[in-house]
């Protein structure tokens, strides 16, 4: 994973230097607007993994409770990404919501 080297702070935003190594810098496949910064220090809530099927085959992340809301939603787009080091692996979900939620 990458790390902050350095940091700026303007009158309305921060400036972050950031450095990655090759294989991370590749992964943006030039992609240099809409990013995000976030840490794996961060995620804190617990979940599971759900097996179903012959032989367990099929596997679902379960949603946490407090993640949950009485009401249903309806949701447009799922898309994720999946980033790995040497010890751990991530999956981050973009869920487009429906705008009338």
């Amino acid at each position: 994973m990458g790390k902050i080297i350095n940091s700026k702070i303007s009158a309305d935003k921060i400036v972050y230097k950031i450095e990655l190594n090759y294989h991370e810098a590749r992964q943006l496949k030039n992609h240099t607007k809409n990013t995000h910064i976030f840490s794996l220090d961060l995620c804190q809530n617990n979940s599971r993994i759900i097996q179903r099927g012959a032989k367990r085959g099929a596997k679902y992340f379960v949603i946490p409770l407090s993640l949950k809301s009485r009401k249903k939603k309806k949701y447009n787009k799922i898309s994720y990404q999946k980033i790995e080091n040497k010890n751990k692996v991530a999956f981050v979900y973009v869920v487009n919501k429906d705008p009338l939620f």
